[in-house]
Formats: C-alpha cells, sequence, structure tokens
C-alpha cells in the first residue's frame, strides 16, 4: 500500500535540507542528522515501561498508518525508554541514532512523543525509514482544547471518538462536551428520566440561516442522547489517549430542553416543547431553591461519570426578564440580601460552586459568570473577548482563553463566497495562528492564572460530521501550534509542514478538511482612482481561472491567474453605478466562486476614523466601507467593519472640493448576535476638514439610512456621525452588554 503523503514528506525534507520538522505541533527542538534507520515492515519496542493503553495505542496506529506491525521486545529492541523524574511536565525527547531512545516524565508525554515518531516515519510499504534526529519538546500550557456542541446538532459515540482520535493526535489534552442547551437534553439522567424522554427531541428545526426571512422549518423529529454507559465507555477512550472530557450542563440559561421536561422548575410554570429556533430564549431555571437542588441532584450523576478537575456550568446569556417578575426568584432576593438579578445570577452560580467544592471539583464557566462577583474557586473561560479573562485573572482565578475573535470555528473561514453556509463572523487560519492566549496587557504577575486556550464548534449550522471536520480542520492544527509551542515557527513554516504530511494524513483518516489555506490569496487595496484587487497564487502550482463581466453581460472576460495578477476598478461619475461579476474557477474550489463589486462614485476613498472599529471585526480597514462588496445576509465578518461603542465617528476625504447630492450607509440588523441597527444618523459637510454644516435630508430604516440632500452642498470632506443605545435591553439576547453596530458600504453622490 503506497502513501502519497509519505513521497511529498521526501519532496519537502529535500527541498528544505532537512532541517525542518514536519511534526505538528512543532516541536520546541528539532536536528535533523545524516543518515536513516531502516525499518521494513515491523517495528520493535521494549515494552517495560509502557502501560497497556500506549501499547495498544502503538499497534493500532503503526498498523492503520503504515501497515507496520508493532513488535514487543525487551532490551534488544529499537525503540528504547527512560522515564525522567527531574525535568518539567509531560517533557519528551526522541534521540534517532543507531536506534530509538524515546525519554519521558509522564504517560501522556510518552503518549506525545509517539504521535510526534509517527510523523517522522517515510516511505512505503516494506520500505520505511526513519530520518536520524534529535526531538526535544513540552507543552507551553496545559489546558489544550477543543469543544463540540452536541445540543444542537448531535453526533454518535463514533463520530465523538473519531473527534478525540484527531484532537489527540495533534495533542489537544481537553474535550469540553457541550451536552445540554436550549435545543437538546443529551446525557441520560436516571433520576430524572424524562430528561432525555422529552428533552432530547424536538419536533422541528428551523432552516436555512436564522436571519432567513421568512423562516420555514424541518418538520421531522430530531434528537438524540447518550447513555451513562456509553458515556463512560467515551470517557475510558479519551483516557487512553490521555484527553480529559469536561462536561458542560449548562445553567441557568439556555435551559430550554430541560424545563420542557420539568417546567416546574422555571419561574412560569408553563409547558413549552424543546425548540427548534437557535438563539436565546427568556424560560430559564427558576432561582428558586428547588431547581438549584434539581440541578444539583442532575450533578449528582455527572460526577460519577466524569473524573475532571473542572465541571463547566455554562453561566452565559441568561436573560434576567422571567427573574424580574418572578415572585419566587424576588423573594431569595430579599432574603439573601440580592441587590439585582445581575448578582441572582451570581449567587445562583455560588451555589453550585459550593456544592461542586464540596465534592472536590471545581467549577468553570464561562465570562458572564463574572457579572454581580466570582464565586471562590470558580474558573473562567472567556469567550467575549480577552477582557473577562484579564479580569478574571487580576483577581487571582484561573482563566481558559477561548476569545471569538480567534477561537470561533463556527465563523467562516476564508472569502471565498462559496463557503458553507456559517453563523457569521471570520475566522481565518492565519488568525487563528496569531492567537496567544496571554494578552499583551496582563502582567507578567497574573501569566500563571492563565491556563491554555480553546477552540468552540457550535453546531447550529453544523449538522453533518463532514461539515464539523470541514470547520475543525486545518485550523485545530494552527490552534495545537498556538497551544503547544514554546515559540511557533512561522506561517510559512506550519504550511509547509502540513502540506508535505498532514494533507496525506486527514486524506487517509477520511477526514474532510477544508482546502481554504490552498486558495489563491486575494485583496482588495485603495488608489488614487478606485480601488484595485490583487489575486495571488502563491504555490503557482493550481489551474486557476479568473473571469469576469461588467453588467448583466453574459459573456466573460477571462484572465489565468499568474504569480500575481490584479483588475483595476475606478470610481464612477455623479450617481451612476456600476455592477461587476468577478468568477474564479480552480479544481480546488467545488463550485466556482463569484465575487459582486460595484463602482460608486465613493470607492476606494480614504476614511479617517475618529472612533476605530473593534480588532474583531476590522476586516479589510477603511476600505471594508468603500470597496464596491454589499454585506448581506447571512451575515460574514470579513464584509462589515464591527464597533463595539454606542457613538461612531469617521471622516471620508473626497480628495478634492465637490457639489454633494446625497450619500447612503448602510448597517446590519441582528439583535440575536447582538448587533443593532443604529438609533441615529447625521452627517455634516466641511470644505476644510474644521468648519463643519448639517445637511438635510434624513430617512432612517432597519439596513439602511439615506441621504438625500435637499439643497446640493459644496465640500471636499463628509463626516458621519453614529449614534446606537448604549445597552441591550433586559430581555433580549446579551442584555446589559453594549450592542455591537456593524456598518458596510458608504455611497457619496458628488460631482
Amino acid at each position: 500500500m503506497k502513501h502519497p503523503f509519505l513521497l511529498a514528506l521526501l519532496l519537502l525534507l529535500t527541498k528544505v535540507g532537512l532541517s525542518q520538522s514536519v511534526i505538528l505541533p512543532a516541536p520546541g527542538v528539532y536536528k535533523a542528522m545524516v543518515g536513516e534507520i531502516n525499518l521494513g515492515n515491523e517495528l520493535s519496542f521494549d515494552s517495560t515501561l509502557l502501560v497497556k493503553p500506549l501499547r495498544n495505542y502503538m499497534q493500532t496506529q503503526l498498523k492503520e498508518m503504515y501497515g507496520i506491525n508493532c513488535v514487543f521486545g525487551g532490551k534488544n529492541a529499537l525503540v528504547q525508554f527512560q522515564k525522567l523524574n527531574n525535568a518539567p511536565t509531560d517533557f519528551y525527547s526522541i534521540n534517532i541514532g543507531d536506534n530509538v531512545k524515546i525519554r519521558f516524565t509522564s504517560e501522556a508525554s510518552c503518549f506525545y512523543a509517539f504521535n510526534s515518531l509517527f510523523q517522522l516515519i517515510n516511505g512505503e510499504k516494506e520500505h520505511y525509514s526513519i530520518q536520524r534526529a534529535f526531538v526535544q519538546d513540552a507543552p507551553k500550557f496545559q489546558w489544550r482544547g477543543l469543544h463540540l456542541d452536541v445540543s444542537r446538532h448531535f453526533f454518535t459515540v463514533e463520530q465523538v471518538k473519531k473527534y478525540i482520535d484527531l484532537m489527540a493526535f495533534y495533542k489537544f489534552n481537553t474535550f469540553h462536551w457541550h451536552l445540554t442547551d436550549d435545543q437538546g437534553w443529551r446525557i441520560e439522567i436516571k433520576k430524572y428520566p424524562k430528561l432525555t424522554e422529552i428533552g432530547a427531541w424536538r419536533d422541528s428545526t428551523v432552516e436555512n440561516h436564522y436571519t432567513t426571512s421568512p423562516r420555514t422549518y424541518s418538520k421531522n423529529k430530531y434528537g438524540g442522547f447518550y447513555t451513562q454507559e456509553q458515556i463512560k465507555d467515551v470517557v475510558k477512550y479519551a483516557q487512553d489517549r490521555y484527553v480529559t472530557i469536561v462536561p458542560e450542563i449548562e445553567m441557568p440559561g439556555h435551559s430550554r430542553a430541560a424545563l420542557a421536561a420539568y417546567p416546574q422548575f422555571s419561574c412560569t410554570i408553563e409547558e413549552q416543547g424543546v425548540p427548534g429556533l437557535w438563539g436565546v430564549f427568556d424560560d430559564i431555571f427558576c432561582s428558586k431553591e428547588e431547581s438549584i437542588h434539581f440541578l444539583q441532584d442532575i450533578l449528582d450523576e455527572v460526577l460519577v461519570l466524569f473524573p475532571s478537575q473542572y465541571i463547566h456550568v455554562g453561566g452565559d446569556e441568561a436573560p434576567k426578564a422571567r427573574w424580574t417578575k418572578c415572585k419566587k426568584c424576588q423573594a431569595v432576593m430579599r432574603e439573601n440580601g440580592i441587590p439585582d438579578e445581575h448578582h441572582l445570577q451570581s449567587y445562583f452560580i455560588q451555589q453550585m460552586d459550593k456544592y461542586l467544592t464540596k465534592k472536590g471539583r471545581k467549577l468553570i464557566g464561562w465570562d458572564e459568570i463574572l457579572e454581580g462577583g466570582l464565586s471562590d474557586n470558580a474558573a473562567v473561560m472567556s469567550w467575549r473577548g480577552f477582557e473577562g479573562g484579564i479580569d478574571a485573572a487580576k483577581q487571582q482565578h484561573f482563566v481558559v482563553m477561548s476569545p471569538g475573535s480567534h477561537c470561533y470555528f463556527d465563523h467562516y473561514q476564508s472569502t471565498n463566497p462559496a463557503e458553507p453556509i456559517a453563523i457569521g463572523g471570520y475566522t481565518p487560519i492565519e488568525k487563528v495562528y496569531d492567537f496567544n492566549p496571554i494578552p499583551e496587557k496582563l502582567p507578567a504577575s497574573y501569566h500563571a492564572y492563565i491556563l491554555g486556550g480553546q477552540a468552540n464548534l457550535w453546531t447550529e449550522y453544523i449538522p453533518t460530521m463532514e461539515k464539523l471536520e470541514y470547520m475543525a480542520y486545518p485550523r485545530a492544527i494552527a490552534l495545537s501550534q498556538a497551544l503547544w509551542c514554546q515559540e511557533k515557527p512561522k506561517f510559512e513554516e506550519f504550511k509547509q509542514a502540513f502540506q508535505a504530511f498532514h494533507v496525506g494524513y486527514l486524506k487517509q483518516r477520511n477526514v474532510n478538511f477544508s482546502r481554504a489555506l490552498f486558495y489563491p490569496s486575494s485583496k482588495l487595496v485603495p488608489t488614487k482612482t478606485g480601488m484595485k484587487l490583487y489575486v495571488k497564487d502563491e504555490d503557482q502550482t493550481q489551474d486557476f481561472q479568473l473571469n469576469y463581466k461588467i453588467g448583466d453581460n453574459t459573456s466573460f472576460i477571462s484572465k489565468t491567474i499568474g504569480d500575481l495578477d490584479s483588475m483595476d476598478f475606478d470610481r464612477t461619475v455623479g450617481s451612476t453605478v456600476e455592477k461587476i461579476t468577478v468568477v474564479l474557477t480552480s479544481p480546488l474550489l467545488k463550485d466556482p466562486a463569484k465575487q459582486v463589486i460595484y463602482r460608486h462614485p465613493a470607492l476606494g476613498l480614504p476614511i479617517t476614523f475618529i472612533t476605530k472599529p473593534s480588532p474583531q471585526y476590522s476586516s479589510n480597514g477603511s476600505l471594508t466601507l468603500v470597496d464596491g462588496v454589499y454585506g448581506k445576509l447571512p451575515w460574514k465578518g470579513y464584509e462589515w467593519l464591527g464597533f463595539d461603542t454606542s457613538t461612531i465617528e469617521f471622516i471620508v476625504d473626497l480628495t478634492q472640493k465637490s457639489t454633494i447630492e446625497g450619500a447612503s450607509i448602510h448597517f446590519l440588523d441582528d439583535t440575536n448576535s447582538w448587533i443593532y441597527a443604529p438609533e441615529n444618523c447625521e452627517i455634516f459637510v466641511s470644505k476644510n476638514g474644521k468648519k463643519w454644516s448639517k445637511p438635510t435630508g434624513l430617512r432612517l430604516d432597519k439596513s439602511a439610512v439615506k441621504f438625500q440632500l435637499n439643497q446640493k452642498m459644496n465640500g471636499r470632506f463628509v463626516k458621519f456621525q453614529i449614534k446606537n443605545r448604549t445597552k441591550i435591553p433586559v430581555g433580549s439576547n446579551g442584555e446589559g452588554n453594549t450592542p455591537w453596530t456593524f456598518i458596510d458600504e458608504i455611497n457619496i453622490y458628488f460631482k
């Protein structure tokens, strides 16, 4: 049996002069030496120091990856082991000379050494060899996690095991299993059988995207759950791969599935079904004592199944609308001297913290558990950026960084318009690679409180294993670099290693990984007369074809992409708008990638931000607002600029004094994602950028503000002032937070 990726590995090693390792995540030290060890079709190990799970894993992996038989011998075996006592946690080294010497400090580090060694084997059947080399390695962070939401869409035991296999191979050690949410309860609880009899099933599921109008639903019954025996089996499977499973039981919010089964633990006691719609719901667990005891009963059974130190209790997105009107919640507040509903949530979480502490466990929750005061022993998983993690660390609480800006793998990963539907946002692999769990502004004295990081796979728009793999890989491997490596190699070196070995490995494992890493790179840049589109095929190996048509003309003009190709788009005059369709075809793309660009008078104009956009949604900077690409639903993070402030101000430079007739600016309205259309927008015109005049003629709707000036004005600069509400209202998703304002294309009609 031949392995094409092994042949590619040999080509790469020749290219880089045997100085660069293909091991991912990259080891701290890799030194190639002259010569190699010939293996044939079997490899012998001294099994004296190997526990049964390590022996089983070694045998299985060698057979599946290479067809090599694993032979366990004694001191004469090719691969020898030495246990180290005075070395860093999970340290290992591999010395490949006349034989292979593996030194390790723990069973886990021996496991990591195996997975590195597997990646150094090259050749083909009966002609395998290992390049002589020295490897030395240890992880940077102790929490290296991947998350999986099985509530929105259910994944079988075998699919979960495959997910664990892949993450273990890339040295992740924590699997965050999101087992409960509004749309499904997935874990058997023997004391409360209705949780799975009722809560594990929904009668319908929303189709397309949440923002699609009108909404339609699949009327098929959907669901599933894991029995306690299945849970035990998966936990053992993960343990054998040195992966700890951290279960999540959501509370007090995201609880509609549980309340469908046991409505007596809600504030209204109203019977409702399991929703088939994504989002956040007002109905959450009541804070009364009975609800807390109900959840502690559930945790009693969860603790038996999961031996992990940490238990995740959610704590995010819990609207307080029901609590403010609930007599029992208000009574709890009076009896305990609780000033408001945010502190009531803190009280709720503190009850769980005390319970888990008595059981010898630790509580971890999303960063909303900071609101109203953090429980004494709680750890924080920071998802709304880095700020929550910074605050928790300064309070001397442990933190796992999981910011949506870098670690949400349910976001789009390329600007290819043919990307499959996603929840929104834009997280390309390069951004994942740049992730550092320790923020620059966190003082060094608090760095020890950062346990590590984690990527999250929320599955509203991930209904199958194939889609899950597509969204997770290779971004997960990029994250493994960020969490494992003491010093990450350059991204180009990572890309070379991925191409050389890991493309073939993922194909062999039938992993439906994304090819976005190999798409030609494209970039829009401003010019004096408009903008330019650059398209670059870095590898110069793909047969990419660039086509475009102007207006509704059915004929296309074709260009073949060379090392670097470009197209110019000049501004139009007056109020003229011209539509251009650009199409990119390639063997890598399942469908041609189409992009519609509108030439208009403001195309590529310079913009000065008085209020800067959030780095999380900064896209292509100011050009995003004048690039001719209109953002649309379902929204994609790279088509919009996002601001997390209630007041926004910026100035557009027309480059010369002009007669201004009108303007328009487009906004996104998606309250489910905390994105609100502004409450007010004004424009001002100036000849010198100092003295401003305010024209009239404002028309505001949910998606766009249009200014049709009643009287033409002369000027060079146009200033936009945008005001949004300061807080998301109570009862809405993200209540109490500052809403996002998303802005897209600006058009100014001038002569």
